[in-house]
Formats: structure tokens, sequence, C-alpha cells
């Protein structure tokens, strides 16, 4: 995964090294908050400043600075304060929310380069690599390398147009993910309808990379975002953190609860909702691209099944294997394509060899719907029968 989202900053497998020249930009949405849970600021106390206590008698703050590993990190302050339906529900809607974000900044950039956000193909293309990550609240939040490419060709990876830099591109995504917007229903009658956002916890930086001479500091590299995304994209999907935490088990059974409800109501946009109960809500992916953001999974297994062939064949050739030339033969195109073929099939025929071995066949099956019949016939008078006598 690190090569993929690598080849996608500065080039390599089979992406131009002129890539590197577009605008790219990191970028976090978040989840907004449901609720107040104890944190860690950076050496200062978690919540200070709130006072008094919560109407279920909680105190609505905390003096501790906690430590990394503290237990307590994420854990609402008051779980019945802490709105676990919103909760699930945003959790539920996440990558629709995302794909309504992608909208956005597709106008908002072609807004700035002064073209329809129809025909923002014809000028520039928004390519992306995302990965969802837990935070210790059990939220998602999304991290995301964007780049803005030439117009969309067949080819892809065109040079950007001039007009938007990095740093321009960094504003648009956080006004996109500032505005974005996106109505949900509730699980039943009694649920509201709920108008969903991300929180505001925004961030997005230009990545620099040798090649860019305009930030000579270059706060980002290349490596540095490329190893931060495979590390969360290569977790265990079913990674959701501490998830044997009073809140975490508080989220699943929500979950189930919210489910239910929705079965009973008959509402479609929840179906399967229980499923996703040990994903904490969550049913997207962990890891997404855009088609031309670097090369595709398509091509990588198609890589992986011509090294087994190519492997295969040079232990039966006995011949050393050219890693000079490996790499242009797995990544090669389709029209380069060789099938290996390890077995043959061919049709013999249908039906029976002889004339005996049918009419053995044909009668073997009549006398099985005779005895169909005559269990049937008994079924029925042995009904007939017991209503007589009851009656």
């Amino acid at each position: 995964m690190f090569h993929l989202i690598r080849a996608g900053i500065s080039g390599g497998k089979t992406v131009p090294e002129q890539v590197a020249e577009n605008p790219l930009v990191f970028a976090t949405v978040t989840a907004p908050s449901f609720g107040t849970v104890h944190t860690r600021r950076n050496g200062r106390r978690c919540h200070p400043t709130s006072r008094g206590r919560c109407e279920h008698g909680e105190p609505r703050s905390c003096h501790a600075m906690h430590a990394e590993d503290d237990p307590q990190l994420g854990q609402p302050l008051c779980g019945d304060c802490y709105d676990y339906a919103s909760h699930v529900v945003w959790q539920w809607w996440a990558p629709d929310l995302w794909r309504r974000f992608t909208i956005a900044l597709r106008r908002l950039f072609a807004h700035a380069l002064g073209v329809p956000a129809t025909r923002l193909g014809e000028v520039a293309t928004v390519q992306y690599a995302k990965v969802a990550e837990y935070q210790l609240r059990g939220a998602i939040h999304f991290h995301a390398l964007v780049r803005l490419d030439g117009p969309k060709t067949a080819g892809g990876f065109e040079p950007a147009p001039d007009g938007l830099d990095a740093d321009q591109l960094a504003l648009l995504i956080r006004e996109a993910a500032a505005s974005v917007r996106l109505t949900v229903p509730g699980v039943d009658v009694d649920d509201p309808a709920r108008v969903l956002a991300f929180g505001r916890q925004l961030d997005a930086r230009a990545v620099r990379t040798d090649r860019r001479t305009d930030d000579p500091d270059r706060t980002l590299s290349p490596e540095q975002v490329a190893a931060y995304l495979a590390k969360y994209a290569t977790k265990s999907a079913d990674d959701t953190g501490a998830t044997d935490t009073a809140h975490h088990a508080r989220i699943r059974a929500t979950v189930r609860a919210l489910d239910d409800r929705a079965k009973r109501a008959g509402h479609d946009g929840y179906e399967l909702l229980s499923k996703w109960s040990h994903m904490l809500g969550f049913r997207g992916h962990f890891a997404t691209k855009s088609r031309r953001y670097s090369i595709t999974l398509g091509t990588i297994r198609r890589s992986r099944r011509r090294a087994q062939a190519l492997l295969a064949q040079a232990k039966e050739d006995g011949t050393p294997v050219d890693l000079a030339a490996l790499e242009a033969d797995l990544l090669a195109d389709d029209d380069d394509e060789t099938t290996l073929v390890l077995g043959r099939w061919e049709f013999v025929g249908a039906g029976w060899h002889t004339d005996g071995e049918r009419t053995l066949a044909l009668a073997a099956a009549a006398r099985a719907r005779e005895y169909a019949r005559e269990k049937a016939q008994q079924n029925k008078a042995k009904t007939q029968h017991n209503s007589g006598g009851r009656s």
C-alpha cells in the first residue's frame, strides 16, 4: 500500500514522474462532537474550565493530565449525556458524507478555475487516496491525499492547470469540508431527521516534493504522508481501538437497538445496520482511492499473477529470473499479457452411453414417481381419518 500511495505523490509504478508537479494536499476531516470525552491536551488538563455537574449528577470538568495509555481517554464524562444515537447515525452515513464532500470540492475547483462544474473534466480532475481511522472515542475520521490533475484523458496524470497551487487547494478543501451537509432520516417516526456535517477539527496542508521549489521548508514530505496513510490502510479492518471499553460496548448496543427499530419501521435506509455493530456502525471501506490517483489495484493483482507464472516458469526451466526486466513485465499493459495454460477441458458428451443405461434410468424415475404418488395418497387418507375422528 505504501508504494501505491507514494506513486501518486512522486510517480513510479507506471505513474509518470511529472505527477509530482501537480498540487497535492494532505487533509484530515473528523466527526463532530457527540458529547464531552476525556482527552489529551499537550500537557494541559483535560477539561479544567467547565463547572458544576450535569443533569445526571456527573462533574462537567476533569482536571487530570491523562497519560497516552490512560484507559479513560475517549470515554465520555457522562455516558447518559453522550448522544449515542447520533454517533451511530453519523457513522453509518459517513461514506455518503464523504461523497458529498468530493462533489462540493469539485464545484469549488470549477468555480476557482472559471468553468462550469459540468465542464470541470475538460480542464482538471480531482484525484485522491483516502484511509479511515478510529479515534479513541470510537468515531471515524478520514485522512486523504487530494491532488489536482489536468483534464480527463484516457491515460490520466495530466499536468495541472494554472491558477491553483497547493496552498489555494488546501483553502478550498477546508471550505468544502466546513460547508458540506447531508440530511438523513431517522430510524423510525420517533427518531428525528438529522443534518450531518464534519467536525470543527479540519486540517489541510500542502505536501511538497523535492521537485517543488515553492516551499523550502517542506513541512510534509512524500515519505511521511505515504507511510502515515499506509499505516492505517493496512491495519486490521476491525481494529476499532480499545474495543473492550464500556463506551464502545454501548455504541455497539446502540447499533443493535437502532437496527431493531428500523426493522420494525420497515426503514430500508438502515438495512443491515446490526451487521456492522463490530465496526461501531461504520460500513465504509478503510482504504479507497480514485481510479487515476495511482496504479490500480487490478494492475497490482495482475502483476501478482504474472509474478507467480514467471517464477514457476523459471523454476521449471532452471533459468534465473531477470530482476531488471521483472517490474516492466509485471506492470505491462493488458495488450501485452499472456495466459499460462495449466489445464484443458474438452466436451465429451451428455446423456447415457448405451440404450440399456437409458432404459434403467427411465424405469428408476418411473418407480420414484409412483412411490411419491402412493405416499401422497396415504398421507391424504390419514389426514381425512384424523379429521373425522375429532368431529
